[in-house]
């Protein structure tokens, strides 16, 4: 869509000062908004055509203009003006996930509620495994006489870690049978594999051992599970009060956080490095007022996670998006340095 250069100015203009105020801009408001140097009766012109292109609407008769969400994009795209990430917040983001990364396994939720507490918005996160994904590690780290602590890695760099208590006394030897029994049989194993029937042919050809590798292959099986689910974690649920001058349309999110499978594929479904999500857009009532922001990151090189914060339309693009990309960044470094960091160790 092409736009005259003083149309741009308009639009520009109209949706910074909605974000800023909340109400509608009538022509008045632009005149000094815009410095454009012509009549009210001009502006009212080219807000009825930017109006008839879509980009903005007028909810009353007599009120002004506010933003549609092709308008939205359009500004995102090619108008809005980026700001820098301040070092100060950039250090205080580098420091924080820094912090959560001495507990790799819980990183992005924790890294969910540090997001929230910086930008006063619900923070969501998405992890998707991908379908080739398999077993590229497992280690077994004996605890006790009867205890070990096993570790899982996947190609994709994601980590899960469990204690398995058995009630039989587990022997070095016994052990080294188990690591080899699981780099003939699990390692390299898709995770799309692992099935009840996997598990039962597995024991069926080791029946000798059957009671000492039961316990520890349902360990393996429990993590492979927790890892190929779908996983989604939201937080920050007591700011959506805060953000939002309307109570039922807060409660009406809060809500809508129940539905965690819908709010994963609005998620996934992202394609761009940052996006925004126009609630209008999804054909579901309880987001129609708000938009969730998007990043991707990535964890060892693989494209897997999805980070956002979710909020009403007029949120402030302008800082967010970038703050929100530099996060993202961050985490995907910090998480693949941790997951290396538990490969070295183990």
């Amino acid at each position: 869509m092409d736009l005259s250069e003083r149309k741009k100015i308009i639009l520009a203009a109209l949706i910074r000062n909605f974000i800023k105020t909340g109400e509608p801009v009538g022509s008045k408001a632009l005149i000094e908004l815009t410095n454009l140097g012509v009549s009210s009766a001009t502006l009212r012109n080219e807000m009825s055509e930017l109006c008839e292109l879509g980009l903005l609407e007028q909810p009353h008769t007599s009120a002004g203009r506010v933003p549609t969400s092709v308008g939205y994009s359009f500004y995102f795209d090619r108008l809005m003006n980026r700001r820098d990430v301040p070092d100060d917040l950039k250090l205080i983001i580098d420091n924080m996930l820094l912090d959560a990364a001495k507990d790799p396994e819980n990183l992005a939720s924790i890294a969910g509620q540090l997001l929230s507490d910086l930008t006063g918005f619900p923070a969501i996160m998405a992890t998707v495994t991908r379908e080739e994904a398999y077993v590229r590690r497992v280690e077994i780290l004996p605890m006790g006489s009867k205890t070990v602590l096993l570790l899982l890695i996947t190609s994709d760099g994601l980590a899960r870690s469990r204690i398995c208590r058995s009630v039989f006394s587990l022997s070095p030897e016994f052990l080294v049978q188990f690591d080899r029994l699981v780099s003939v049989n699990i390692i390299g194993t898709s995770l799309s594999e692992f099935t009840p029937a996997f598990l039962q042919t597995l024991v069926a050809k080791n029946s000798s051992l059957a009671l000492f590798i039961t316990p520890l292959l349902s360990s393996i099986f429990e993590m492979v599970e927790e890892l190929r689910s779908r996983t989604i974690s939201i937080k920050g649920e007591s700011n959506l009060m805060k953000c939002y001058s309307n109570e039922y349309d807060a409660r009406a999110i809060l809500e809508l956080f129940t539905r965690q499978e819908l709010l994963f594929s609005l998620l996934a479904g992202t394609r761009q490095r940052t996006e925004v999500v126009f609630g209008d857009k999804t054909g579901i009532d309880e987001l129609k007022p708000s938009n969730i922001v998007v990043a991707k990151y990535d964890i060892g090189g693989e494209d897997i996670g999805r980070i956002g914060v979710l909020g009403p339309t007029r949120m402030a693009y302008e800082q967010l998006i970038p703050s929100l990309e530099y996060f993202a960044g961050r985490l995907g470094a910090v998480m693949t340095q941790a997951i290396r960091d538990l490969d070295e160790n183990y």
